[in-house]
């Protein structure tokens, strides 16, 4: 694909994404077991990464304190990808990809002319980590979680007992489980609802109950 084409179509991504923004459904809403989030809380709007297992590729949305769609970017689909910083107005997004993905290293140095570097007022930025094993920690059921209002941290309790502490966008939140990703020590923590009870819409109800 030549340059010129490229520049062209950089200029009609963000007509696409505003289209593409409207037939997705606001924070509150759930859109199925095929959807998986993490959520940062800013002052003015929140920021958050969807990921599906359907069709369809994974993007950063944009929302207002009440809950409201207002923008929405699509970013390349790939397996590895998380959020894993947020700091004042940056979006941190990172790709993990095993130690012989040349075919992907070859494609993230063209990643300026794919992927969105902006959405509002937060900078999005990319970059990789190289992995050759999966790191996961045992988890534990869960049975309840409590997003503080002033740090947004989140905790996660089993019987009043807490069982993790840690930044809200760091948890990706499933229909039936909550996942850790420790971007220091690389390991992934599953945490199960206890009782076959999922906490999907009661979570996005309670980012909304942060502005309240």
């Amino acid at each position: 694909m030549g340059r010129s084409k490229i520049k062209n179509i950089c200029l009609l991504l963000p007509l696409l994404l505003s289209i593409i923004a409207c037939g997705h459904p606001d924070l509150d809403k759930f859109e199925g077991t095929g959807f998986s989030y993490q959520i940062s809380a800013g002052k003015t709007d929140i920021v958050r990464a969807r990921y599906t297992t359907d069709e369809g590729a994974p993007s950063i949305q944009l929302f207002d304190i009440k809950g409201n769609l207002k923008e929405e970017a699509t970013i390349t689909p790939y397996s590895g990808l998380g959020l894993t910083a947020m700091k004042n107005d940056t979006i941190q997004m990172t790709y993990v990809v095993g130690e012989n993905e040349q075919m992907f290293l070859s494609w993230f140095k063209r990643i300026e002319y794919i992927n969105p570097t902006r959405i509002g007022n937060y900078s999005i930025r990319y970059n990789y980590e190289i992995q050759n094993e999966y790191f996961e920690n045992e988890g534990s059921e869960i049975d309840s979680l409590y997003i503080d209002k002033n740090t947004k941290m989140m905790s996660l309790f089993l019987k009043h007992k807490l069982i993790t502490k840690k930044p809200m966008y760091l948890f990706r939140i499933e229909f039936s489980e909550i996942t850790l990703y420790d971007p220091v020590s690389k390991l992934y923590t599953p945490y199960t609802f206890a009782g076959n009870r999922s906490f999907f819409e009661e979570y996005l109800k309670k980012v909304l109950d942060l502005y309240k």
